[in-house]
């Protein structure tokens, strides 16, 4: 009868499995206390207070979810897409001009021959 008790009790609030899952207690120690004491015993707040916090930043985070739902249901790919190519073709014209003076310097050397005797700047 106890027992049973218990087990609904525990269904009810989760937060106690990951207690016995954390090594802070046993199933024993809890099921004692609770057949001593009874559901209403202070020990229980810590716990029923963390499993309603729990449920509370479930509950921000799938609005937070839903939210970011909404925001991608109103983004038109194909803008997206255009916005995409634009900035790829800028990079291109980019990468171009700063490209074509690198390889002019490269190819074309030093501005000035160094004299042969002068290794260190003597």
């Amino acid at each position: 009868m106890k027992k049973e008790e218990f087990k609904q009790f525990v269904a009810s609030h989760p937060a106690l499995v990951e207690v016995v899952k954390n090594k802070t207690h046993s199933w024993q120690d809890l099921f004692e206390v609770y057949d001593l004491y009874g559901k209403d015993e202070a020990m229980w707040d810590r716990y029923l207070k963390n499993s309603t916090e729990t449920s509370e930043a479930a509950s921000s985070k799938m609005n937070s979810l839903g939210e970011l739902t909404k925001l991608f249901k109103n983004v038109n790919i194909d803008n997206v897409q255009k916005y995409i190519d634009t900035a790829q073709k800028a990079i291109g014209v980019i990468q171009e001009l700063t490209g074509s003076k690198a390889a002019e310097t490269i190819a074309k050397g030093p501005s000035m021959a160094r004299p042969i005797n002068k290794i260190f700047e003597d």
